[in-house]
C-alpha cells in the first residue's frame, strides 16, 4: 500500500483515523495573492443528473468552483467563486434509485432552475475544467445549447483518469475511496461536496500536475475493426474495451505508444498482413467528449 497511506492514516496501535470532511478551510479563502502571469483560475465542475445517458438525461445539480491555480508549479492556491444550483428535469423523473445515490428529491428541485448563463460565464473565464470523470460530465454539460460551444473551446481534464492511482497503490480510483486512503471521508453525491472533496484530495499531493502533464500528451483511438472474434480475451487483458454502438473493441493509448501497440495488434490479433485497426488522433480539446 502507498506509503502516503500507512503515515497518515495509521496509529501507533493500528488504528485508523479518517476525519470527516465537510467544506473547505477558511485559510484557503482568506489567502491573500495579487494576481499576476504566474497565476491561473481553473474550475472544478461536478454534476447530478436522472441518469446515465446523456442524450435522454437530464442535469438535476451543478456545482462549480473556480480556484487560483500556479501555472507553472501546478497546485491549487485559492478557491474562489461557486455556483450550485438544483434543477427540475422537464423530460425525465427522479426515480428513487437517483434519490438513493444522490439525495435529491423530486420535492427538492421543484420550480428550481440552472442558470446556464452564469455556468457559461464561470467556464469561459477558466484556463481549464476538471472533474474526477470527464468522459461523463462533460458530456451532460455540452448537451445544453448554451454551454456547448464555450465549452468546447476549453480543455477538460479528469482526475479519474489522468492520474495512475494504480500505481501509486490505490486499489480504486473512485473519489469516495480516494478520499478515505487519504484520510477523510464526506457525505457524497451532492454537486458542491463532491468538488470540494475533489480539490481537498487533489492538495494531498502532486496530482493537479500529473494531470496537467498528461493532459498535454497526444493520444490515439486505437480501434479494432473488424477482429477476430477469438481475439477478444487477448484485447481485454490489454484493457481494450468493448464500443458497443460501433461494434469494435477500443483503447486510448499515448502517441508515444503507438508503435508498441500497433506490433502488438499486427502479430497476436490480426492475421499478418490483413490489419484492419483504424488509428483516430484525439486533439487536446476534444478530450472526454461524448
Amino acid at each position: 500500500m502507498k506509503k502516503f497511506f500507512v503515515d497518515n492514516i495509521y496509529n501507533a496501535d493500528q488504528s485508523i483515523t479518517i476525519k470527516e470532511f465537510t467544506k473547505l478551510p477558511e485559510d484557503l479563502f482568506s489567502k491573500e495573492i495579487e494576481m499576476s502571469s504566474e497565476f491561473g483560475i481553473c474550475s472544478i465542475l461536478d454534476t447530478e443528473t436522472t441518469g446515465l445517458d446523456h442524450k435522454k438525461d437530464e442535469i438535476i445539480e451543478i456545482a462549480i468552483r473556480k480556484w487560483v491555480y500556479h501555472k507553472k508549479d501546478h497546485y491549487l492556491v485559492k478557491p474562489i467563486e461557486e455556483y450550485s444550483q438544483l434543477n427540475e428535469p422537464v423530460n425525465n423523473e427522479i426515480s428513487t434509485i437517483i434519490t438513493g445515490i444522490t439525495g435529491i428529491t423530486k420535492e427538492d428541485v421543484k420550480g428550481k432552475k440552472i442558470d446556464w448563463n452564469k455556468v457559461a460565464q464561470l467556464i469561459a473565464e477558466s484556463d481549464f475544467i476538471l472533474a474526477h470523470n470527464a468522459a461523463f460530465d462533460r458530456p451532460m454539460i455540452e448537451a445544453i445549447p448554451q454551454i456547448k460551444e464555450i465549452s468546447a473551446s476549453k480543455f477538460w481534464t479528469c482526475s479519474f483518469k489522468q492520474v495512475d492511482w494504480a500505481s501509486k497503490g490505490f486499489i480504486s480510483s473512485k473519489q469516495e475511496l480516494l478520499s478515505i486512503f487519504h484520510g477523510f471521508h464526506y457525505s457524497g453525491h451532492r454537486a458542491l461536496t463532491d468538488v470540494d472533496a475533489l480539490a481537498n484530495l487533489l492538495m494531498q499531493g502532486d496530482y493537479l500536475k500529473e494531470i496537467l502533464a498528461n493532459a498535454k500528451v497526444k493520444q490515439v483511438s486505437v480501434n479494432c475493426v473488424k477482429a477476430p472474434f477469438d481475439a477478444k480475451d487477448l484485447l481485454k487483458s490489454k484493457s481494450f474495451f468493448w464500443n458497443a454502438p460501433k461494434k469494435f473493441w477500443s483503447k486510448l493509448v499515448a502517441e508515444n505508444e503507438l508503435e508498441e501497440i500497433t506490433s502488438f495488434l499486427t502479430s497476436e490479433v490480426y492475421p499478418k498482413g490483413r490489419m484492419t485497426a483504424e488509428f483516430d488522433t484525439i486533439e487536446l480539446r476534444d478530450r472526454f467528449k461524448a
